[in-house]
Formats: C-alpha cells, structure tokens, sequence
C-alpha cells in the first residue's frame, strides 16, 4: 500500500456514507424503483464488506493507491467514542441484510418515496448506537436515549405520507422514553458503588432499575400497541423493517447490560421478569391473533406472540438461551418479510386489509397469498413453516424448567394459527370483486423467492448454523 494513502476510520466511512446515501437518495426519490434498487445494491456491497471483515488485517484499501480504510480506528466527538468491535458485526451484518431485501421489496411494491431516504438515515444511527464503545456514560446506559430518539424518527417513516390514524408510529417510542430515565438514574447509583464498597445497596438499586428498564425496552404488554397498530395503518414491509431492527437493537442492548455489569441478573429478578413478559407477551398475541378481522393486526398480533417466545427464552438459565435467541431471531426475519411480500401486494392490489375486503383474493394472487398464509404461520411455528424448528426447540427448552408455561404457548400459537385459518377461508373464498387486479410477474416471481427460502428453512434449519456460530464468536469475543 503508497504510504502517502489517505487512511479512513470504519465509522467515519460507515455513518458518513449512510448520510451521503440518505442525502442523494432524498434528491431522487422522485424515481422510486431506481432508487430502491440503487439503495439495495448499496445496503448489500456494505453486508458483504463486514461479513468480509478480519480483525487480523484490519487495513483494507478503499480506492488503490490513493484511499484505504482502518477498520479498528476509532472515532471520537464531545465524550463518544465510535469503533468497531467484533461484538457489533453481526449487528451491522444483519441489519444490512435486511435493509438490502426490503429496499428490492420496495422496487415492486412502493412503500412510499420517502421510504429510502429516510431508511438510510435511520440506518446511520443504528450504526452509531452498534459502534458506541465509549460515552459521558457507560454504552449500555447511554443506548436507550439513542434508541427512544430513533423510534422517533421512526415513527415519521411509519406514517409513509398516509393519512391515517398515527396511534401505531406514536406508540413505537413509548418504550424507550420510559426505560431511558431508569437507566439514568441507575448510572447515578453505579457511580456510587466505589465510595463505600461494603455497601451493597447502590448495587442492589442499580440491578432493579436496569433490570426493569431492560422490560420495558422489550416492549411487552402492555406496552405492544406499536406493533398491531402499526401493522395496520403503515406499508407492510415499512413496519416490519422497523421492527426488526429495534428488536434487534434492544437484544444486542440486554446482552451488553448484562455483560457490562454481571451485577443485574445476580441482585435482580431479571430472569423471573423476563419469563412473566413473555409469557403473558406470547399469550395474549395469540389469543388477539385468532379475535381480529384485519390481516395487518393479525400480522402483528401474530408478530408478538413470537416476540414474546424469544424473551421468554431470554429468561432461561445457562448457556443455551443466546443460540436458541439468534436463531429463533434468524427465522422470524424471514417469516416476517415472506408475510410482508404477500401482505404488500394483496393491500397494493385490493386497496386495504380488511378481511371483507379480501374476500377470494387468493384466486387473483394465488402466489402472495401464500406468501403472506406461510409467513405469518412461520411466526406461530405451524409444522413445515420456516418457525416451526425453532417454536419446537423453544418450547422443549423452556418445558425442561417447568412445562406449563411451555403448554399455555402451545395453546396460545393455536389461537393464531386458528387466525391464519379463518383468513385463508376467506382468500380462497369465492371472488366477489370481479375486478379485482392479479399479480404482476415481478411480484409473482419476488413470492416463489420468499416461499422457497421459508420451505428450505422449514426442510433445513441448518442452513443457518454457520451463520450463527459467527454471530455466537463475535458476541463471545
């Protein structure tokens, strides 16, 4: 490499070139397939670089000759420090991923002309919060401020310029502004711990405010209204989007809180809060699920049931939680975006979700509305959907403590599954609108995609078990 190259920090480059992105995409978003494919392209180069990335040779050239980039320098403004530790790698790899798969999604169904741009934005600030290594205080008790104010902007991305009722967008920051000032004033109580190392009681304050700012961030119920709500009024594949790169965030937060400070699951009930959210999480998603006669809440209630099985294997003891988490976190990214293709193109198609309103659409859009059926089954682990290995092992995990927890899970995933089934009676129902659109080839095409990948999944989980165990060392390391 010239010695004279110019050498850049990773996030300089990184969140510098998300900013630029959202800027350029902002002038053309009048050209929306273009961008979005332009967008994708971009999101996926950026996946496939940090997959790439060896800590060994953290050196790479940039542009020969003249650019190269350091991918462990850091970067540091007004008391934060940004750098990349192997920690972040999945987090950055993954959401990458899915911004790329959502940006091609966008280029066949239009999620909105802002949707890019602003998706970029929000991405940048994903970034900081995954490279955060230093701050006025420690990462994890930092984070939460960083996230409440992403939902917000989150939730103008929700409303995608629709005119519609914005309860769900509104209520998708309620979490983290609650759980944020608890984890301020347990950073009062942590600095207090050294003054007089005999006294346990800052500790044992700190642990309970962490802990229950920890709940709150997971959004359980009753703090759910945003992932319903929001199923129902924004585009499809807007919201799942958003949602899945909170969760994931939030996950990545609760696994450096407890790694950081060891303190929050030793001198607070953390396990038994975390079992009690997600059970009553995963309960009364399903039970909601079988109840509504809107496909977008059905989605979302069926969404929150298996929100509510993953924290309820966060609470489980030992070294086992985390890989079943990640996986069970892996096959609810790919159910949630196989329902969003077929959710997207029957609401683009029918103009809205409503049950009555589909009424025979499966004879019009046999193709996505399978899509949608095998997708939202996938999040209530229906046998031979891509959810159905990782529901399974869950329930056998979480059964070995106690099994009626287990059971009452069991019970509530047929309630939405009963849900998926009153819908499929009425998408393959007799047609009643004669002029009701068909599918175009592209969306035809973009569905057997997402159906091959869930059925593979569905014959194959082990497709991901690479995959994890980079993620298992990244985190461990």
């Amino acid at each position: 490499m010239n010695a004279d190259a110019a050498v850049f920090s990773f996030p300089v480059l990184l969140v510098g070139g998300l900013i630029a992105a959202s800027a350029v995409t902002y002038l053309l978003r009048g050209w929306e397939r273009t961008t979005a494919l332009l967008g994708a392209a971009y999101a996926a180069g950026w996946a496939l670089w940090l997959w790439r990335t060896d800590f060994e040779s953290p050196v790479r050239g940039l542009v020969p000759g003249l650019a190269a980039v350091d991918m462990t320098a850091s970067f540091e403004r007004i008391g934060f420090t940004l750098r990349l530790e192997s920690g972040a790698l999945p987090i950055l790899t993954v959401s990458f991923l899915l911004a790329a798969a959502t940006f091609v999604l966008a280029a066949s169904v239009s999620q909105g002309r802002s949707f890019v741009p602003f998706m970029f934005a929000l991405l940048a600030g994903y970034a900081v919060v995954a490279l955060l290594t230093i701050g006025p205080l420690a990462p994890p008790l930092i984070v939460p401020m960083l996230l409440a104010g992403l939902s917000v902007a989150g939730a103008f991305i929700l409303q995608a310029g629709r005119a519609a009722n914005p309860a769900g967008p509104l209520r998708s920051f309620i979490p983290p502004l609650l759980a944020f000032p608890l984890f301020l004033v347990a950073s009062w109580y942590i600095e207090q711990i050294p003054l007089n190392p005999q006294d346990v009681s800052p500790a044992f304050a700190a642990a309970q405010l962490m802990a229950l700012g920890l709940i709150v961030m997971l959004a359980p119920v009753p703090l759910h209204g945003a992932q319903p709500a929001a199923a129902q009024t924004a585009p499809p594949i807007v919201a799942v989007t958003l949602n899945l790169l909170y969760q994931l965030a939030v996950l990545h937060l609760l696994f450096r809180t407890v790694t950081a400070f060891e303190f929050t699951t030793q001198l607070a009930p953390l396990g038994v809060w975390l079992t009690w959210a997600g059970l009553i999480t995963a309960v009364w998603g399903g039970f909601a699920a079988a109840g509504t006669n809107h496909a977008g809440r059905l989605l979302g209630y069926t969404s929150l049931h298996d929100w509510g099985l993953i924290v309820l294997v966060l609470a489980v003891p030992g070294t086992r939680s985390w890989p079943l988490v990640l996986f069970l976190f892996g096959l609810r990214g790919v159910s949630l975006l196989t329902a969003a293709v077929g959710m997207s193109v029957l609401e683009d198609r029918v103009g809205g979700l409503h049950m009555d309103r589909l009424q025979g659409a499966g004879s019009r859009m046999p193709w996505n509305s399978a899509a949608f059926l095998l997708g939202g089954l996938g999040l209530a682990g229906f046998p031979l959907s891509a959810g159905f290995t990782g529901h399974w092992a869950a329930l056998q995990i979480v059964a070995e403590t106690d099994w009626r927890p287990a059971a009452v899970v069991l019970l509530a995933s047929g309630g939405a599954i009963l849900g998926f089934v009153r819908l499929a009676r009425v998408l393959y129902g007799p047609l009643l609108d004669r002029t009701m659109l068909r599918e175009h080839a592209v969306n035809v095409a973009l569905a057997l995609v997402v159906l091959l990948l869930s059925a593979s999944l569905a014959i194959a989980p082990q497709i991901l078990d690479g995959p994890l165990s980079q993620a298992l060392l990244a985190f461990s390391s």
